[in-house]
């Protein structure tokens, strides 16, 4: 077992995802990014629907300022640029938005009569729980310190007997854990999902 010690990965991470003692926090900032992209043509959507009534020149410079403004954020923040950190965090939180109350109305429309609206009120909700998880992700500590390029160190910490160290698989918060003692109720304290999968957890009970 000798030399092993640098092939150990961080727990809930794919051993290929790690490389060159890549920070952990790195394929977080990939996912974040895509969904600012994303969410900034939602944003382009919704801007365009409510100039929707104005001339045609008005919606071309309003829709052309703004779509150049949104792809020159999600540059930046791809990037890692400081100036646009919590501006990224703010397209997402107003996506989000946008989702929540699509959400509102399609489960209006299924109390009416529509049965199909049922369907839209579940994708809203995804969509809307998925960005504000993302949005709240720039509140964590790790996560702020990974973006400004800063070594987050962790401190030295006495685990006791049976302990070990791993991360979240959802918010790459850093824990110190108890494998033998995790089951499917436990919850990262910073994320408040889940740490363990239960279909996994039912798997390894039945054997």
């Amino acid at each position: 077992m000798a030399g092993r010690a640098d092939e150990m990965v961080i727990a809930g991470m794919k051993p290929h995802s790690i490389a060159n003692n890549a920070n952990p926090f790195l394929r977080l900032h990939r996912g974040i990014s895509f969904i600012l992209f994303v969410d900034s043509l939602i944003v382009l959507l919704i801007v365009s629907q409510i100039v929707n009534g104005f001339s045609s020149s008005i919606q071309t410079t309003v829709l052309g300022g703004l779509a150049a403004l949104l792809m020159i954020n999600w540059l930046a923040y791809r990037n890692k640029h400081p100036l646009v950190y919590w501006l990224g965090a703010a397209v997402i939180a107003m996506a989000g938005l946008f989702f929540a109350i699509n959400a509102l109305f399609s489960l209006y429309s299924f109390f009416t009569g529509d049965a199909m609206s049922l369907l839209f009120v579940f994708l809203f909700s995804w969509a809307m729980f998925g960005s504000f998880r993302r949005s709240l992700s720039h509140f964590h500590p790790g996560y702020k310190n990974a973006y400004a390029g800063r070594d987050e160190e962790i401190p030295g910490l006495e685990l006791e007997p049976g302990e070990m160290l791993a991360a979240c698989p959802h918010c790459m918060a850093v824990l110190a854990i108890r494998p033998d003692l995790l089951n499917p109720k436990d919850n990262c304290p910073y994320c408040q999902l889940a740490l363990v999968n239960s279909e996994l957890a039912s798997k390894y009970e039945e054997e």
